[in-house]
């Protein structure tokens, strides 16, 4: 599920007009350090193209060319080369595009554009150290942040994915052990029908905003929800306690408490995504950032123009916008094309873990 393009951010000074270059999800004359910032991305893209060419089997330049570097058009057009490689390789380019966001777009790590970046190497790569990575989620009142904090959003959604495998796997936890395959079934079900129920929660924390920011609501969640036969929900929801017997109540599921049925979801938004008031004005990090990009991958980035005079977004995008961020910036601990648009506004996508996690209930629920 690619993501669509949103506005960016306002353009600077007339003078500035001259570095103003769209670079992934940034507008790079809004960055510390402009320059760096497109070498870095332009560096990014080379090894992408590096990696599916020289690693993916059946790579060739002509098939990379040809397709711009679009995942979903390699995948399609040569299917040779192996849809897990290439994500592979967006995972390794994803990764050296959050270096490029500290090490010259450091003002702008709060934003929604980094958000989205981030959302990437999540959702390209297998078994990311969430813990380790920077800037993320967004500490609450940071200045120049998203409007919506999907960082908080995809750490309740990966919970609650987390939560339905357990539950699918669990058939013990409501009091009785289940040997009749129709019983089973049915469990399996309402844990596929709870967790449905728990995503909507989760994307419904900020309700003044689109959801999912890109596409109608409820065609968003038809296309999600109905594989899961979403439509029939409503008398497993009615019938188990979501919350409590199955589970996703507990905060290391979700901590979710308000579970819809499908014929009662919430009233969709009318705002996209903008970036609040206020200014990073100097790098959140310090002069060296450390993440980890796994558990033995340590990513050590050495921030640039850490003099810069920093500029910080107006509130826009969003209809309406009058939100500002107050606090003040603090150390925190921690050229191919994709399919992924520029832009400001993004979407969480449906992870492939999410997705591997209905397909496993989907397939015990017909045993």
């Amino acid at each position: 599920m690619s993501l669509s393009s949103r506005a960016l951010l306002a353009l600077a000074a007339l003078s500035s007009l001259s570095l103003a270059k769209e670079v992934g999800y940034f507008d790079s004359s809004s960055c510390a350090d402009p320059k760096g910032f497109v070498t870095c991305y332009e560096n990014a893209d080379t090894t992408y193209s590096n990696c599916v060419n020289n690693n993916c089997a059946g790579g060739s330049e002509s098939c990379y060319n040809s397709c711009g570097g679009s995942t979903s058009c390699m995948n399609e057009q040569c299917p040779g080369l192996g849809i897990d490689c290439i994500n592979a390789c967006e995972c390794e380019r994803s990764a050296l595009q959050i270096d490029c966001a500290g090490q010259s777009c450091w003002n702008q790590v709060y934003s929604c554009e980094y958000q989205a970046t981030t959302l990437d190497y999540l959702s390209f790569c297998l078994n990311p150290d969430r813990d380790g990575l920077p800037y993320w989620p967004t500490p609450d009142d940071a200045p120049d942040s998203c409007s919506c904090n999907t960082g908080q959003i995809e750490q309740k959604l990966y919970l609650i994915t987390n939560q339905m495998d357990t539950c699918s796997n669990n058939q013990t936890n409501i009091g009785q052990v289940m040997t009749d395959v129709d019983a089973i079934n049915e469990y399996a079900q309402t844990c596929l029908c709870c967790s449905f129920s728990a995503i909507i929660s989760a994307y419904d924390q900020t309700p003044e905003l689109k959801v999912p920011f890109f596409l109608p609501f409820y065609e968003w969640f038809a296309g999600l929800l109905n594989p899961g036969h979403w439509e029939d929900c409503g008398p497993y929801l009615e019938d188990y306690d979501c919350a409590g017997d199955l589970g996703f109540g507990r905060a290391d599921a979700g901590g979710i408490t308000k579970f819809y049925s499908p014929g009662n979801l919430p009233t969709n938004g009318t705002k996209s995504l903008y970036n609040l008031d206020g200014v990073v004005s100097t790098p959140v990090s310090g002069d060296v950032l450390t993440w980890t990009f796994a558990s033995s991958l340590v990513h050590t980035v050495t921030v640039s123009s850490a003099d810069a005079t920093a500029t910080g977004a107006k509130a826009s995008g969003g209809s309406d916008a009058t939100a500002t961020g107050t606090a003040t910036s603090t150390a925190t601990g921690t050229t191919a094309e994709s399919d992924v648009k520029p832009g400001v506004g993004s979407s969480l996508r449906v992870p492939s873990w999410t997705t591997a996690g209905i397909v496993g209930i989907l397939v015990l629920s017909t045993i």
